[in-house]
């Protein structure tokens, strides 16, 4: 099996993360990244399959609680300055149809 991000070899994975704990605008930018990136996983094959649709749902509704700290705290300039920005919207981009 390959291992596609740290969250599949036993790093943080994307529920996992507390808003609370997002201090900087690249902190936002990180979690966004990571919650995309295990979405992609998700849809590799071209589908949301039938056991991953209560965890898909769980993880738009974690996009959600960041964008909100990102909105309130950040602005997006700061964000679009941030290492992960390309990728994180390179990966959020290819998630639309499945939104």
């Amino acid at each position: 099996m390959l291992c596609f991000t740290i969250t599949s070899c036993g790093g943080k994975k994307a529920l996992d993360i507390n808003v609370s704990e997002l201090e900087t605008a690249c902190d936002v930018v990180d979690a966004l990244d990571l919650i995309a990136t295990e979405m992609n996983a998700m849809v590799a094959d071209g589908e949301v399959g039938s056991d991953e649709e209560e965890e898909f749902g769980k993880l738009v509704d974690k996009i959600q609680e960041v964008d909100e700290v990102a909105r309130t705290n950040f602005e997006r300039t700061d964000a679009e300055a941030c290492e992960k920005w390309d990728a994180m919207r390179k990966k959020s981009e290819d998630l639309e149809p499945y939104m």
